[in-house]
């Protein structure tokens, strides 16, 4: 796989956790404060795709560590897995975990990917659009939306920076 490829992929998997976000803000619209907050973050995804998808036009065909594939690679599987699952979550827990989750896995492997790009991402490393400025409103609609394993799990861990 190649810097272009890859970001193309980065770009598609933005796009699937912005549809994502946008599903909950249907089957929650009974819950104004948190599809607010699913709205946002859809939007966000959606600008990130559209600068992955920039900078993949502008990348060359040069070979990427294999590293950087294996990131986009788990990140890939994860993203199916939840949209998999999300027929089936029916309560908000379980919708503010997979919202939970999906940042923590962004942030892990989308964010160690472009590191591993180097110059091919350089731009993208230091552009402030590119960060998840919604991760602070997740944190504090957890805490007041949150049952008692959300709340745990924020107690021990902010979730990724």
């Amino acid at each position: 796989m190649n810097a272009k490829q890859l970001l193309e992929s980065m770009a598609e998997i933005e796009s699937r956790i912005a549809v994502i976000y946008e599903r909950f803000v249907v089957r929650f619209h009974d819950v104004p404060d948190v599809t607010t907050l699913w709205e946002s973050m859809s939007r966000e995804e959606l600008h990130h795709a559209e600068l992955l998808s920039l900078a993949a036009g502008a990348a060359t065909g040069a070979p990427v560590d294999a590293a950087a594939v294996r990131h986009v690679e788990t990140l890939q599987t994860f993203v199916t897995q939840q949209e998999a699952a999300q027929p089936g979550v029916a309560h908000l827990q379980d919708a503010l975990r997979v919202t939970a989750d999906l940042e923590e896995a962004e942030a892990e492997h989308l964010h160690a990917t472009l590191e591993h790009l180097g110059g091919a991402a350089s731009g993208l490393l230091t552009n402030p659009a590119m960060a998840h400025r919604s991760r602070d409103t997740v944190e504090h609609v957890i805490r007041v939306f949150g049952g008692p394993a959300l709340q745990e799990r924020l107690a021990w861990r902010r979730f990724y920076r």
